[in-house]
């Protein structure tokens, strides 16, 4: 086996940070890994927890051959972030993993759009998320969730009722079923979009690994629908993921007498946008001009050129999501009043409009 995938292997199994990764590449001598051992792995900035387990890897004979040969007799690949079908918007997360084990395809000439929420949810609930997959299946957005029961099937389910595409960010690895009556769902998703993990194969559902793998789903989207959750609910973990790396947040309002609805309802509260029309989300996040269901492109309108400032500031509100002039000032090393003036001029054309009293966010391209 080649020694630097070996490497990987290694690193991305004991979840070791993406920077020891880059670091042990740039020496250039993968093998330092297991030559040097314990020396160099708390140079690499790996936990004490991480080395536990890489120590335990390493004393299994031949470990990164057979859990290659467990991946292809899956039929599944092993993307790390040196790969060009690596999603480059998990690098905005604090820990991106380094490497993604993937059955079926990823596509990321689209969009993806979480739906996300509790297993426990009420019909209500899985209504809404299969309405919400549908129309964003037929609007051209992908549909990304954990793949678990109640509000992440119903989306899953919603989208590929309108042969859209979805992919399912699962807390096992991929070769496991979880919960065991979502295997004819999770044939459907191959086919038609991915399983994902950074788990190694045959890796059980152990809890923790649920909210852990949430930050993938964070990663991946650039819009968050909450559609049920209790206040203190895996998907609140996913919200707070979300607002520190500057995606957009959709609640869908309950009542407020159901546990069910007291997490959304909070977070709506707290400044989410609220969805209340399916099909008017759909519209606002499907185009500069809203509604764009049907094929309108060719009366569009060309943007005008823009100058490297307002490409600047218009690629940080696409990247970091709801921005103040302050953070745009520091984010790019501009003036207030450059910054005044790309944004004028970005919010005329539509590219930007104002989400809050001095707050500005990057229309979805």
């Amino acid at each position: 086996m080649e020694e630097f995938l070996k490497a990987k292997l290694l690193l991305n199994a004991c979840k070791a940070p993406l920077s020891a990764w880059e670091t042990l590449k740039g020496r250039g001598a993968p093998e330092a890994l297991w030559t040097e051992g314990e020396t160099l792995w708390r140079k690499l900035g790996i936990r004490p927890s991480s080395c536990t387990r890489l120590r335990e890897l390493l004393t299994q004979r031949d470990w990164p051959e057979r859990e290659m040969y467990r991946v292809e007799s899956f039929g599944a690949r092993f993307l790390t972030a040196d790969d060009e079908e690596y999603p480059v918007r998990l690098k905005d997360l604090p820990s991106p993993p380094i490497g993604l084990y993937v059955k079926g395809q990823l596509n990321e000439s689209k969009s993806y759009l979480a739906i996300v929420g509790t297993r426990r949810c009420s019909r209500y609930g899985q209504t809404v998320a299969e309405a919400v997959g549908r129309a964003a299946a037929r609007a051209g957005h992908q549909v990304v969730s954990g793949g678990a029961k109640g509000i992440d099937g119903s989306g899953h389910r919603g989208c590929l009722a309108e042969g859209g595409t979805t992919v399912a960010i699962l807390g096992t690895g991929v070769d496991r079923v979880y919960p065991a009556e979502h295997r004819p769902l999770f044939h459907q998703i191959v086919e038609k979009g991915a399983l994902v993990s950074e788990y190694p194969m045959e890796t059980g559902g152990d809890p923790w690994r649920f909210p852990e793998r949430n930050r993938i789903v964070v990663g991946l989207c650039a819009r968050l629908v909450i559609v049920e959750s209790r206040e203190d609910g895996g998907a609140m973990i996913t919200a707070r993921l979300a607002l520190d790396i500057g995606r957009e947040i959709w609640c869908v309002p309950g009542r407020i007498t159901e546990d069910v609805a007291k997490g959304t309802n909070s977070l709506i509260r707290d400044g989410a946008n609220p969805l209340i029309d399916v099909e008017d989300f759909i519209g606002k996040i499907s185009g500069r001009y809203g509604q764009l269901l049907l094929n309108f492109q060719k009366d569009t309108p060309p943007l005008p050129p823009l100058s490297a400032e307002e490409k600047l500031i218009l690629e940080l509100l696409h990247r970091k999501g709801d921005r103040t002039l302050d953070d745009l000032m520091a984010e790019s090393g501009l003036g207030l009043v450059p910054i005044q003036t790309c944004l004028v001029s970005l919010c005329a054309s539509g590219l930007v409009y104002e989400s809050g009293p001095g707050r500005y966010k990057g229309q979805a391209p």
